[in-house]
């Protein structure tokens, strides 16, 4: 098993774990183009953002962090619905293969 193999074996049980405790979410997600809704894992970070090494508040602004699987990776302008809310993926702000980090907007209407 390589790095990223046993990072995102990793990740996914840690998401689990976490989900099991109310610290994580199950949610569903639309590729671009449309298509079925597929399951994913994220974490939601709301009003925070690195800036200079720490965390600060900044009102409105929402960040998805997905868990990626061998068949799961997400794209600009997909949509994700998580806990009632509907977001769309507006620019990628990391991914590490196991991870994959973007700021979202809100959806509307």
């Amino acid at each position: 098993m390589n790095q990223r193999a046993f990072l995102s074996q990793m990740d996914a049980g840690l998401h689990a774990s976490f989900a099991a405790a109310g610290m994580a979410d199950l949610a569903t997600y639309t590729q671009p183009e449309g298509g079925p809704a597929l399951p994913c894992q994220v974490y939601v970070d709301r009003d925070s953002e690195m800036i200079g090494g720490l965390r600060q508040f900044v009102a409105g602004r929402v960040e998805v962090v997905y868990v990626r699987t061998a068949d799961f990776r997400p794209a600009s302008k997909g949509r994700v619905l998580v806990d009632g809310e509907l977001y769309s993926n507006s620019k990628l702000i990391s991914d590490d293969g196991s991870l994959s980090r973007w700021l979202v907007i809100r959806v509307t209407g």
